[in-house]
């Protein structure tokens, strides 16, 4: 049965990353299924930190974008490295958000209220406003805030962190029913409502319906990233730290973010080092590019509980054997299913040697590991069965 689907998220297209993206795949999902779906966000501005052309000057506005209402509320842009710099720039969007929610949600009263977090204090009013509202509502949790930030060391023990803990706590409680991005994150908040119905919804991408594995161009083997260049992942750290010249290998990146500067500079003074830098292209031609290369690399610069990055199943489904570089759920994922390899957070050695073994690795074991990534796709990780399961959760709340 068709549903009246509102999902209230900081991060949407034509914002770029794992975040606007994996909210992006939900609501296509939930629109191709029939049901009537409408977003409200923010105006886009990351990773720039500066409003996109054509959204500023603006308070608030709605456009139809592939299908689905989108409607947009201003907010002062940041891309400091500061959290609370970050968290101060989404405090205006809740702020400027938080009447037209409720106005919202009261007046359309969707079936269904899909809330994401982080950023925790935006998940958290809008949770309140669904609440008061009388919707019925989902949590989509992608982090475990504010554990994450305790993790990264963005905040320390202490009365802000209870306070966020006990607004973290406070969702889970009034959540209808809870999506979760890991296993680990459903585990931990399975420990405070143990009885809340909840779903492990991975980003899946779609696959290459049922085609042969692309054959790979022979010669040196080429090894990609594609994604955001944060101080988390640490890209720049790898590309001062391994010799992919000397390993026999080249290293391309696809992204932007914090590094890209200092990629760029790195790249100038060291020609030498087999690293080459691309700008960011759009989702839609990422497959294709994708099948250019050898393998990718996926790297955590810190574990973070519950994190899982949505590049592995990227990476799955268009056939590329990872470099894992971290711990945690992801590098379990990997070594179970045989995807490639793995070493622990900023282990640069380790990350090399693995690259000297693929560089020669003969064609048969190479090719075994394209199957893995094939059968993986196929199986525990297809995307239309998680959505056929995904639209049968929504339809029983």
């Amino acid at each position: 049965m068709s549903k009246r689907i509102t999902i209230i998220t900081s991060a949407y297209p034509p914002e770029k990353g794992a975040a606007p993206t994996r909210v992006y795949n939900l609501a296509q999902t939930l629109l191709r299924a029939g049901n009537d779906v409408s977003v409200i966000t923010a105006m886009p501005n990351y990773p720039t930190g500066k409003i996109f052309p054509g959204y500023q000057s603006k308070w608030r506005m709605q456009e139809l974008a592939d299908g689905i209402n989108v409607y947009r509320t201003w907010l002062y842009p940041s891309n400091a490295r500061n959290i609370f710099k970050r968290a101060a720039s989404l405090c205006t969007y809740t702020t400027s958000a938080g009447s037209f929610i409720y106005s919202y949600l009261k007046k359309q009263k969707p079936d269904i209220v899909i809330i994401n977090t982080p950023p925790l204090f935006s998940g958290y009013i809008s949770m309140m406003l669904a609440k008061r509202a009388g919707c019925k509502s989902i949590l989509n949790v992608s982090d475990l805030w504010p554990m994450s930030a305790l993790e990264l060391g963005a905040i320390k023990q202490g009365t802000t962190y209870n306070m966020l803990e006990y607004m973290e706590r406070t969702m889970y409680k009034s959540a209808h029913a809870i999506v979760g991005q890991s296993k680990e994150i459903l585990a931990h908040i399975k420990q405070h409502v143990p009885h809340t119905r909840s779903f492990l919804y991975y980003n899946l991408q779609s696959t290459r319906n049922g085609e042969t594995i692309t054959e790979k161009a022979e010669g040196k083997r080429k090894i990609v990233y594609a994604g955001l260049l944060g101080v988390a992942q640490g890209v720049f750290d790898i590309c001062q730290h391994v010799h992919f010249a000397e390993l026999g290998v080249e290293f391309h990146i696809y992204g932007d973010g914090f590094e890209k500067e200092k990629i760029e500079a790195f790249i100038k003074s060291n020609p030498d080092r087999g690293v080459y830098y691309h700008q960011s292209i759009p989702a839609s031609e990422m497959p294709a590019m994708l099948r250019q290369y050898h393998a990718t690399i996926i790297p955590l610069k810190t574990n973070i509980r519950g994190a899982l990055p949505s590049k592995v199943f990227m990476a799955v489904a268009n056939e590329l054997p990872v470099f894992f570089s971290g711990s945690g759920e992801g590098a379990g994922l990997i070594h179970m299913h045989q995807l490639g390899w793995v070493n622990d957070p900023e282990d640069y050695k380790k990350l090399s040697a693995n690259i000297a073994t693929f560089a020669t690795l003969p064609e048969a074991q190479y090719n075994t590991i394209l199957n893995a990534c094939r059968e993986c796709a196929q199986g525990m990780f297809n995307k239309t069965e998680q959505d056929a399961a995904f639209l049968q959760f929504i339809e029983n709340i």
